[in-house]
Order: structure tokens, then sequence, then C-alpha cells
């Protein structure tokens, strides 16, 4: 008979998080597939839980993933754990549950913890949808994509962040989105857990640390309705501006959004709502 690979959450911080199935789960199983061998060690040791560790992280797990699938259909039970929270999730275990998957075996999640679900929870905001966008890429093309899709989204956005890149993703989401409201949770669950509204609160000389693990979480969109703005005289302007000023778009958008009082993500909306129309208009009149 085979055996089950088990998606086990573990704590974000606070050890005391874990989940009593999720501690009889570790109790019970043959191994513990961790994403850092040493931090799951220490939580196993917390726990007086004796189990083989074997490491599955983002660079090993396309040549460890097969050998584990091997041991669950020769009857093993596996735990797959990441550094915290749930495995899969902007963590490694992906490629095993599929394989896994694929092989027919049984699969079965034990929640938890989530640093997602925990921002969101203290965020104060109101809104009955929400998208999760990892990590954001650190420079170049995908970059400016992925705020350019950060301001597209007009619901609740969370995200992640490491500490050496806050204060410059926080200064390019202030530049993007306006008065979009945005909290800011750091080291959440742990003992120097902080929570704070507006993302200038770790601006200028701030005394808040740039360490540990941040999870940002932007309010939903505010202001007029794209609807309300005239997007054929907004790219009208736009075009005006970026030509006699020879300047990017990007800056060109920023003065568009202030000279009509609008949120640029809806302003960049507006225009390319009216560029399509008038496409179409002229196609249906050739």
């Amino acid at each position: 008979m085979s055996g089950t690979l088990f998606i086990v959450a573990t704590p974000i911080g606070n050890l005391e998080d874990l989940t009593f199935r999720a501690l009889r789960t570790l109790r019970e199983v043959h191994l513990v597939a961790a994403e850092d061998t040493r931090r799951t060690g220490k939580l196993l040791a917390h726990y007086e839980i004796q189990k083989p560790l074997v490491s599955l992280h983002e660079h090993n797990e396309r040549q460890e993933a097969p050998k584990l699938v091997r041991r669950l259909a020769e009857g093993e039970d596996i735990a797959l754990v990441s550094d915290a929270g749930t495995p899969g999730i902007s963590d490694p275990g992906q490629h095993l549950v599929s394989l896994a998957r694929d092989a027919g075996l049984r699969i079965v999640p034990i929640p938890g913890p989530s640093a997602i679900t925990a921002a969101l929870s203290v965020s104060g905001l109101s809104g009955t949808r929400f998208v999760f966008l990892g990590f954001p890429p650190s420079s170049g093309q995908d970059r400016k994509e992925w705020l350019i899709a950060l301001g597209d989204e007009p619901g609740i956005a969370v995200f992640f962040e490491s500490p050496h890149r806050i204060r410059r993703t926080l200064a390019d989401i202030r530049a993007r989105l306006g008065e979009r409201p945005i909290i800011v949770n750091r080291e959440l669950t742990k003992q120097f857990e902080q929570l704070a509204k507006q993302q200038n609160t770790w601006g200028g000389e701030s005394a808040v640390p740039e360490l540990g693990e941040f999870v940002i979480v932007i309010g939903p969109e505010q202001g007029p309705d794209v609807s309300a703005i005239d997007g054929p005289m907004a790219s009208l302007i736009l075009g005006r501006i970026t030509d006699s000023c020879d300047i990017s778009e990007d800056l060109g958008l920023r003065a568009v959004a202030a000279i009509l009082n609008a949120p640029i993500p809806k302003i960049r909306k507006a225009i390319k709502q009216a560029r399509i129309q008038k496409k179409r208009d002229s196609e249906a009149a050739s």
C-alpha cells in the first residue's frame, strides 16, 4: 500500500501556532521533507519529535522530488513543510505535489498558519476579493510590469517583500498608486511584530529596522470610477505632454493624474479603453 504526502503548514513565527493535527502528523510520518532542515529541526526539537529530515528547496526540488515519490509509492508517509506557513505558497513543494498527483498518490493538506490571512485579518480593510502577488521582481521590465499589474488591481492585494528592498518597493508603490491604503506588517506573530498603516512610516529617519519578514497589504482603489474619467481627453493630454516635454509615458501619466485629480491606474485604464475604442471606430469606418 502506498504512503501519503501530507502538506503541513507550520508557524510563521510563534511556535505555539502549530495546530494539534499538524503536531500529530509530524509525529506519525516516516520522514519530513523540509525547505531548511536546520529551521525545521528546531521546530521538531521544540516539540520533542525525532524524525529523519530530507532537504527539499528551490535548488534541488527537481532532483529530489522523484526520489520522494518513489518512497511514497513504497509505503512511506511523508510530511512536506516549508520554513514557515504553507508549502507551495511562494515556497518549494509544487513540483513534488504535482509528481505525487500524477502518480495517483494520496495527498492530504494539513492547514494552519498563513502570513497572507494573518496580514489581512489585521488590515481593517473591507472587501470580498483579494489577490496574492508573491514577491515583487527585483528589477528590470519584470518589476515594471509587476508594479503596473499591482496598480491595475482594483481590489485588495497582498505580497511579500525582503528587508533590503522594502524602502524602494514602498517608494515605487507610493509613486504609482497614490493614496491607496497601505498596511506594512513586519515579523508577524514574532517578538518584534510591527504593524503600521501608510508606507511612509518606514521613510525618512524612521527608527523601524529594515530587518525580518514583511507582508504588505494594499487597500482597494479609491477615487472616481474609470467611467467618470474622460479617456479621450486624458489620452490627448498625455500625448501633448510626452511630445512637448520629451518625457516617458510613466512621467506623463503622473502629470495627467495630477491635472485630472485621479489615480494613475485609473487614468491608465481610461486611456487604454479610449485607444481601443478609437481603433475599433477606425476599423469600422474603413
